[in-house]
């Protein structure tokens, strides 16, 4: 129990006690900073029939949406939403919905969030191999417009170097003041759901319990004094608990439970500026995960994230510093 006790302690100080080395990254986290970004999302499901040779290329359409974030301390707010005005060839590809909540928590080595997802509405990218005679960019795709997709969970990250501000690409809470790099650790654990209550085409009805575990190298480039280039690479292994409905051989509904591995990889790049007060810049995030959805069916599960943003930091108002110090934080 003694061994116990000192484990916990050793652990709770590396993450939570150990300073940034201040050489290597300046900090911004007692100011508080507001960010608006123009943000790009598309999501493919990949749906391969083992015993029918189907293969549906199923596709969000690429909908953009205005992202509003505030990040003071250790603790992040971001919302997202799809207003009207960025749908991208409705007509042709069909409406789609999006959703996006976060809650952040920063510490010096230490990275935790809480999520939710929502995305609605999918168009099947090949339809010319269902429809004959279909012309791209002037027939209509083939919509799914009930297909929806949700996950609701958390992500911890750890990073092994205290030379490396993972906030100055994320939050943008920090600088880097000299290039430097960091392996990194993350375990994910989320709650996710596919619907599709119609049985048009095909039946895709699940929910899913995942736990996911990754490691990688995220390098931060610093150019001069305001201008940096960062990328990360991370693949990622995992376990899905899965409760599902689907087509079965005889195309009959089957209702099942079960695990299943999966494959991932995730990579990230991009470039900024970052003054005292002001900043601004460019990401790209690609995040991929392989799995059988059933017995006979396999799944890839695309995401990509296109970003702009644009932020600015300033000094905290009295009464938010004075009640931040009652925390202590």
């Amino acid at each position: 129990m003694r061994g116990l006790m000192l484990f916990i302690c050793l652990i709770s100080f590396s993450l939570f006690a150990q300073k940034k080395d201040t050489l290597y990254v300046e900090s911004f986290s007692h100011k508080i900073n507001i960010k608006t970004s123009l943000e790009t999302e598309g999501q493919s499901l990949d749906l391969i029939n083992q015993n029918t040779l189907d293969n549906y290329s199923l596709m969000q359409n690429e909908v953009g949406k205005l992202a509003l974030s505030l990040n003071y301390k250790i603790i992040g707010l971001k919302l997202g939403f799809s207003p009207k005005f960025l749908e991208n060839d409705a007509s042709l590809k069909g409406a789609t919905e999006y959703r996006h909540y976060r809650v952040q928590l920063f510490f010096p080595k230490l990275y935790h969030q809480f999520y939710y997802y929502r995305t609605k509405g999918f168009y099947i990218k090949n339809t010319d191999d269902y429809v004959d005679n279909w012309k791209e960019g002037e027939d209509p795709y083939l919509q799914l417009t009930n297909l929806n997709t949700r996950e609701i969970g958390g992500e911890t990250r750890y990073y092994f170097s205290n030379k490396f501000g993972y906030r100055a690409i994320f939050s943008n809470t920090e600088r880097q003041i000299k290039s430097k790099g960091t392996w990194l650790a993350t375990v994910k654990y989320y709650y996710s759901k596919i619907n599709k209550p119609t049985t048009d085409y095909f039946i895709l009805n699940d929910r899913s319990y995942n736990f996911n575990l990754s490691g990688g190298y995220v390098y931060n480039l610093v150019v001069n004094q305001n201008k940096y280039l960062f990328a990360q690479v991370t693949p990622s292994v995992g376990v899905r608990y899965i409760k599902a409905t689907h087509d079965d051989s005889d195309g009959d509904s089957v209702k099942e439970d079960y695990f299943v591995p999966n494959i991932g990889l995730k990579s990230r790049f991009g470039f900024g500026y970052s003054s005292k007060t002001f900043y601004y810049g460019v990401s790209i995030l690609v995040n991929s995960l392989a799995y059988s959805e059933y017995p006979n069916v396999d799944l890839v599960d695309t995401r990509i994230f296109a970003s702009v943003h644009l932020g600015y930091r300033f000094d905290a108002f009295k009464g938010v510093e004075r009640f931040f110090k009652k925390l202590n934080l």
